[in-house]
């Protein structure tokens, strides 16, 4: 006979275990603000060893340009840094809030 421990245990993990397949996906879709603060914050930001940066650094087209030809790789591979998505919803960001958007952000990361 199994108890009802056993029984309530394997319960919740159950429940633990949809909740966190249920929220797991869309909902932590990544975003672009949060990986431009805290990815590229880590050595842009304050007591980082590369200089500060904000959106309005550069128009649309050239963030688009700058990640599209790998140009960030001359000082340091950020490909392990950012997945995929995480890169795509960061251009995604940069470009929505770049110089020539109609949402500039002036503030750095410092």
């Amino acid at each position: 006979m199994i108890s009802r421990t056993v029984v309530w245990g394997s319960f919740n993990i159950c429940v633990l275990v949809v909740i966190l397949l249920r929220f797991s996906t869309p909902a932590m879709a990544a975003d672009g603000e949060n990986v431009f603060k805290g990815v590229c914050g880590g050595c842009h930001g304050k007591g980082g060893e590369a200089r500060d940066i904000s959106p309005v650094k550069f128009a649309g087209k050239q963030w688009e340009r700058f990640f599209n030809k790998k140009r960030h790789n001359r000082k340091k591979d950020i490909s392990e840094l950012l997945s995929e998505q995480d890169q795509t919803a960061l251009i995604e960001y940069l470009i929505e809030h770049a110089a020539d958007s109609d949402k500039p952000i002036a503030a750095g990361l410092r």
